[in-house]
């Protein structure tokens, strides 16, 4: 790697060393009615349909708390490793797409962004940002 890029490296890693972003929905309480893990798998589906992606990090606590609101449907989800020293690191791809910070959802098209999420994400507003459907239980 050239000199830049490994700085680049580094300073990415310096950041999920010491953190990820939590977005304004993390620590908000959950709400009345919770989706069901049949509502979480069409909702992970959909957004991989709709071109979303997770850009996250092993060693993320909100990426963690991410993977485990989704809990089985996050298989449907398509996940970008950003952090450099892990197991099949993007961390080019990463640096990129300027992530600051983990998770960041992008809504994608080919290699064009087409709008972003930052930090922990509630799945209604997921929903809402890809323009998908959640069923709750509450709907069933």
């Amino acid at each position: 790697m050239k000199r830049g890029t490994l700085l680049l490296a580094a300073v990415l890693c310096c950041l999920f060393a010491l953190g990820c972003g939590r977005g304004d929905g993390e620590g908000g309480g959950a709400r009345a009615t919770e989706p069901t893990q049949e509502a979480l798998a069409g909702l992970a589906r959909c957004l991989t349909e709709k071109g979303v992606v997770m850009y996250g990090s092993i060693t993320c606590s909100a990426c963690r708390a991410q993977r485990k609101m989704f809990g089985p449907a996050f298989s449907h989800i398509k996940e970008i490793e950003c952090n450099p020293n892990a197991p099949n690191t993007q961390v080019e791809r990463c640096m990129k797409k300027k992530i600051g910070k983990t998770p960041t959802w992008i809504m994608e098209k080919g290699d064009k962004e087409i709008k972003r999420l930052e930090g922990y994400q509630l799945p209604g507003d997921l929903a809402s940002f890809a323009g998908c459907k959640l069923q709750s239980a509450e709907t069933r």
